[in-house]
């Protein structure tokens, strides 16, 4: 009998290892084909005209319209463009408030005309008003708001209805009422629900309840296989589980998250609420930054206008004087009583000389107009023409080294962010060192079982059905089927290899952050003191301006006088008209210096972080939600009076003013 249950079992799997054999056959001769063979096709031949496809260049169809700003704005004002526009006298003051009103997105004068304008190369790492709340918002890995971090902490509802049949052929003499071969045919029901729930000390809770009817054509009834035959089976059950070394406690979650996710190095040690509301400070400090750097720019640009108008002015003033000496001396020349003609020509090529500078002084008050009304956010050109109104500062001003520094230590934001950076790191390192401890949880189960042939009605009676089973949430209900455990759950990887290098990174991040933030302390040192010297240097210029506007004013005097004196003996014009211009361009030199002074002033303001405040802007943020309010007022007067515990015996504070605060 042996012998030939081998042969059988041969004879059944011999065809099989035959193909088996064959295809490994065919896999090596196909594997040793020649590199050089060329593939066949079947199909007609025809063009692949995807190709041309593939790479064309793709426009999108957005619906919207243009901006207005665009749609609506006339041509830029040119030199060759002498249009009549209307005058904006505009204070500075105003300037920075349009400006604030109109930047949605934050731009800076040093961003235009450039080639790496993030504007335009890089426009998601543009700051904007809309970066606080994205970053509130954020969902991302390491990008996450407060909101996303406390989203960890939702109970979770899960539920799962299933309904299901499965027939089978019963290999034994039993199962069926001992006909051999019988089709077992059984039908399942299930019903899963369960909630599951994070704990701010890193623990899990979670309640489930299933429920799951199983029916079978087996005989059922005394002395058959099975009692009913369909029957509800399931339970209720409440499981505990709490980290007690790694990922245990409230400061490890608010800092690192729930350890169940964040073990590993794909999140870090920084998804927690607090790493996410410092996230949120950081991003806050460089929307100060950017809103402080275009202040400052548009109060340079206002003062630099400022200058372009007065220079304008004077050089206007001179080129009618010079056209004015250039026509006298040509109409005497014509009559031949004036000098010659090398006066002429000298005179005729001053006059050039300033009508250039004329243009020039036009095109500057053009172009300074045009970048302030880009930081402003307004229109290239709307029909009028921004005149700053608002005068210079002249008087001296001595600042206090000790008190710019403070300021600039305490005040500026990217001293306040590296220090938000440092706070971040040190306390990822105190959750990474948590995780050096090994895994030890507790855990914990209680379940309830049920069981009955009905689910909620009167089920069957009979000698063999327990008095307590009426039905199946009844039986639940009587408790009289429980189970649970309790006990510990260890885990440690041996060596700990990833638990140290993330403590050693994260050392190394403080250590540079720290040193950062050294060099940071000096850079500012060195800043201020720039701005000390440059402030000086303005405020002497422009005395020295001052005095060579009066020694310009003698010489033209003089040379008034001299003319006078020789009318009647035909003076040359050019002396005078040199004076003229001598005055005019110290005057210029002096509105320079005292723009130049004005604009050091608002460089140290900048370098010490008192941009905002020299200016009256504050950033605030937005309304809360009206149940924060009223969270905040409860939360108010818990911290001021004492609400008193339903378990502890309090004393009425004495106040010295309202007295026994019950």
């Amino acid at each position: 009998m042996t012998p030939r249950g081998r042969h059988t079992r041969w004879r059944h799997f011999k065809p099989l290892s035959l193909w088996i054999v064959a295809g490994c056959c065919l896999t090596m001769i196909s594997a040793c084909r020649q590199r050089g063979e060329l593939p066949t096709y079947f199909g007609t031949e025809h063009s692949a005209d995807y190709l041309d496809r593939a790479t064309q260049i793709a426009y999108t169809d957005l619906e919207g319209p243009v901006s207005s700003k665009v749609n609506f704005a006339v041509p830029p004002r040119r030199i060759r463009d002498r249009t009549k526009d209307e005058i904006w006298d505009l204070t500075l003051a105003e300037a920075i408030q349009t400006a604030l009103l109109n930047s949605h997105v934050i731009r800076s004068s040093g961003q235009f005309l450039s080639p790496g304008n993030p504007i335009l190369a890089n426009p998601q790492f543009v700051q904007s008003v809309f970066d606080p709340a994205i970053q509130e918002s954020g969902v991302l890995f390491g990008q996450r708001g407060v909101e996303a971090a406390l989203s960890d902490f939702d109970t979770q509802f899960t539920t799962q209805l299933l309904y299901g049949q499965n027939n089978t052929i019963q290999n034994n003499t039993i199962a069926l009422g001992r006909l051999a071969g019988t089709v077992l045919q059984e039908s399942t029901d299930s019903l899963n629900a369960s909630f599951f729930k994070r704990l701010a000390t890193g623990g899990q809770l979670t309640l489930a309840h299933s429920v799951v009817r199983t029916g079978r054509n087996i005989p059922s009834g005394p002395g058959e296989p099975q009692l009913f035959p369909s029957v509800y089976e399931g339970s209720t059950s409440l499981h505990f589980r709490q980290p007690l070394l790694a990922g245990g406690g409230v400061e490890y979650t608010r800092i690192a998250g729930p350890i169940s996710e964040n073990i590993q190095g794909v999140t870090g040690v920084q998804q927690g609420v607090v790493i996410a509301r410092i996230e949120n400070d950081m991003e806050l400090a460089e929307f100060e930054q950017a809103v402080q750097q275009l202040v400052h720019d548009v109060e340079e640009l206002y003062w630099r206008l400022h200058l372009d108008y007065i220079t304008f002015d004077l050089q206007g003033r001179i080129e009618e004087m010079a056209s004015k000496s250039f026509q006298v001396a040509e109409a005497k020349r014509q009559a031949g009583t004036g000098p010659g003609g090398r006066t002429e020509l000298n005179l005729r090529s001053i006059y050039l000389d300033t009508k250039a500078e004329v243009d020039r002084a036009r095109n500057s008050i053009y172009s300074s107009e045009a970048q302030l009304r880009r930081l402003m956010g307004l229109p290239v050109n709307d029909g009028r023409v921004i005149r700053p109104i608002d005068e210079p500062i002249t008087a001296e001003f001595v600042p206090s080294w000790e008190i710019a520094m403070t300021d600039a230590l305490v005040k500026r934001p990217e001293v306040r962010r590296q220090k938000w950076s440092i706070r971040s790191f040190e306390l990822q390192l105190r959750a990474a060192e948590n995780l050096l401890m090994p895994r030890l949880d507790f855990v914990s189960g209680y379940r309830i079982n049920g069981f009955g042939d009905e689910l909620f009605g009167r089920g069957a009676d009979g000698p063999q059905i327990p008095p307590a089973v009426e039905n199946y949430y009844q039986s639940m209900l009587n408790a009289g089927q429980t189970g649970w455990n309790v006990g510990v759950e260890f885990s440690v990887p041996i060596g700990r290899r990833f638990a140290k290098t993330q403590v050693q990174s994260l050392e190394l991040q403080l250590a540079k952050a720290r040193a950062v933030l050294a060099e940071q302390e000096v850079e500012l040192s060195h800043e201020v003191a720039d701005s000390f010297r440059t402030i000086d240097l303005a405020y002497e210029e422009s005395r020295n301006a001052y005095n060579q506007y009066l020694a310009a004013e003698e010489a033209r005097s003089l040379a008034f006088a001299q003319y006078r004196y020789a009318i009647d003996n035909d003076p040359e014009l050019e002396p005078l008209l040199r004076a003229e211009m001598r005055v005019a361009e110290s005057e210029v030199n002096l509105a320079r210096a005292i723009t130049q002074y004005n604009v050091a002033l608002a460089d140290l303001s900048f370098r010490t972080g008192q941009t905002l405040r020299a200016s009256s802007i504050e950033l605030i943020e937005g309304c809360w939600n009206p149940e924060a309010y009223i969270d905040a007022e409860e939360n108010f007067e818990a911290r001021k009076y004492a609400n008193p515990a339903p378990k502890m015996i309090t004393k009425p504070m004495i106040h010295p003013e309202y007295g026994a605060i019950e």
